[in-house]
């Protein structure tokens, strides 16, 4: 039978190697845990949430190894352990999202994502993706935050961050040839367009910006006030899943 992370730490005799990976795991995580949503109060009153939290991610990580621990894979299991609240059920959804998704989890995957959001917004707006070049920031790093956790902490309510993940994860990926310089089918989400939305909706701010610097500055006080630009982003989605349909 194949022993759990904690029996291994435990047992005198397990593998060295083992072990060391098993107490990097619990080391990277125990840092982030402490700042996962640390205000709400599924954690501020009761400190045993913030255990589970951490024993989750060592098992799903251990469990795992071809995808191990990423930051921000704290923030996403969050998510499903305050919204459903039995742990083994949060585990098992985690689990097979972030299996679903683990592609978008390392560098290739993610910048793969980013390039596609880059080529979207030059086709949706050459202006602005003309300053974004200018401004050395068309490879789309600034928002690789809103992309790997869902646009959660760009949210003013847990509310909205949880009804966001779920309109992004509900939708179906569609599937298009159009993205130039890509040279295959590219996967097109509505995460993707709600990055494109958002720029396009800001983008006589963006447009007023100097340097690289505004932009991050920018990125990292950004906050959805409302639903309207997720609605924005469905439409746009929405569009293209027609325009894909049509020619295949």
């Amino acid at each position: 039978m194949l022993k759990s992370w904690a029996d291994i730490l435990e047992d005198e005799n397990s593998d060295e190697v083992v072990k060391a990976r098993v107490k990097k795991l619990i080391y990277l995580i125990n840092k982030d845990v402490p700042r996962t949503d640390r205000c709400h109060p599924f954690y501020s009153s009761n400190q045993e949430n913030s255990d589970i939290l951490k024993d989750l991610l060592v098992t799903f990580c251990f469990s795992n190894p071809d995808v191990g621990y990423v930051q921000g894979m704290n923030e996403v299991l969050s998510l499903f352990l305050i919204t459903i609240e039995d742990k083994i059920s949060a585990y098992w959804g985690f689990s097979n999202y972030i299996l679903k998704n683990k592609l978008f989890f390392n560098s290739i995957g993610l910048m793969a994502k980013l390039n596609g959001i880059a080529e979207l917004v030059n086709i949706q707006d050459k202006e602005l993706y003309s300053k974004l070049k200018l401004l050395d920031c068309s490879n789309m790093l600034f928002c690789q935050r809103w992309i790997l956790l869902g646009f959660k902490r760009e949210c003013k309510t847990f509310e909205m961050a949880v009804q966001i993940f779920t309109m992004i994860n509900s939708l179906e990926p569609a599937y298009h040839i159009f993205l130039k310089g890509l040279g295959r089918c590219e996967l097109l989400s509505l995460d993707m367009f709600l990055v494109v939305a958002i720029l396009v909706n800001f983008k006589s701010t963006i447009l007023s910006f100097t340097d690289m610097t505004d932009v991050y500055q920018w990125t990292g006080r950004f906050k959805i006030s409302d639903m309207s630009v997720v609605h924005h982003a469905k439409q746009m989605y929405e569009e293209w899943s027609k325009k894909i349909s049509r020619v295949e």
